[in-house]
């Protein structure tokens, strides 16, 4: 159970890191960056460094797609944390586990059933409800809307890609090491991305960013490694493990958001949280 909860507090710690920078005009691509570059060093501390026969793994060229959507993602995350909210990106980043989900029932050939099936509509309904305010909209632009949306349709096409790289490709002690690789090729590629970036780095922001991008690297890393232990445990099925985890950051998210940023949310907006908390129970149970 200590692996889940440190799954959700790190999970909803990204978040916090984010909306902080943001806050405080931080560059968040920069601190992105020395995230996957503290987050890949972790990695490789804890798993070992890679051999030569991990680099030429079934599973690499995956690894290098999935790394360099990360990043791209990841920035996304930042950016509909800073504007459209903790509470909101949560849940649209969460309820991305029906994509992973749909992907299975056709590609695996899964049994379809009424009830996932039910599941899958209450989770495209509870993202609309949460997503949409139009009070927002009118203050903010449609990217307070979209950006959650985009969110849920990439996060959950890159955990496809994930399930169906350790389906077919990964043994279960190649995990962490595909974990670290996949850091360490976010990092590359950020740096690379940096190069053609715009902008002085101003000195005084420099040791801010620095220290923000290396907390947001171990709460990244740590989200992903506690949900690994947690399904290595074999404590609860996997199903349970990724209903609590899901349910855990939503909650805890929106309780953060709302105590310590002070979001405003529509009831709307509040109703669709709900509906998100009781469909990542019912999923679980699918």
């Amino acid at each position: 159970m200590i692996y889940l909860l440190l799954c959700i507090i790190t999970s909803v710690g990204i978040m916090v890191v984010f909306k902080i920078a943001g806050n405080m005009k931080l560059d968040t691509f920069r601190i992105i960056v020395i995230n996957y570059l503290t987050a890949s060093i972790l990695g490789f501390i804890i798993g070992g460094l890679p051999e030569r026969s991990d680099f030429n793994a079934g599973w690499m060229p995956m690894a290098i797609i999935i790394g360099i959507l990360f990043i791209v993602v990841f920035f996304l995350i930042a950016l509909s944390t800073q504007r459209a909210g903790i509470a909101v990106t949560s849940v649209a980043a969460k309820m991305s586990v029906v994509i992973p989900i749909t992907f299975s029932l056709f590609y695996f050939n899964e049994p379809i059933s009424v009830l996932k099936i039910t599941g899958i509509l209450l989770a495209l309904t509870s993202v609309f409800m949460t997503t949409y305010n139009r009070d927002k909209t009118k203050n903010k632009g449609i990217l307070v809307v979209l950006l959650p949306i985009i969110i849920f349709f990439s996060a959950g096409f890159i955990d496809s890609l994930i399930k169906y790289t350790q389906e077919v490709h990964i043994a279960d002690h190649s995990t962490v090491m595909f974990s670290s690789i996949l850091f360490s090729i976010s990092a590359i590629m950020g740096v690379i991305f940096s190069l053609f970036r715009k902008g002085v780095l101003k000195p005084e922001k420099l040791l801010q960013i620095i220290l923000a991008g290396i907390i947001l690297g171990i709460v990244n890393f740590f989200s992903l490694f506690g949900i690994i232990m947690a399904l290595e445990s074999n404590i609860f099925d996997s199903s349970i493990v990724f209903g609590i985890n899901n349910m855990g950051t939503v909650v805890l998210s929106v309780i953060i958001a709302l105590i310590f940023f002070s979001e405003k949310l529509s009831n709307l907006n509040k109703a669709g949280i709900v509906l998100s908390i009781l469909t990542i129970v019912f999923l679980s149970y699918l």
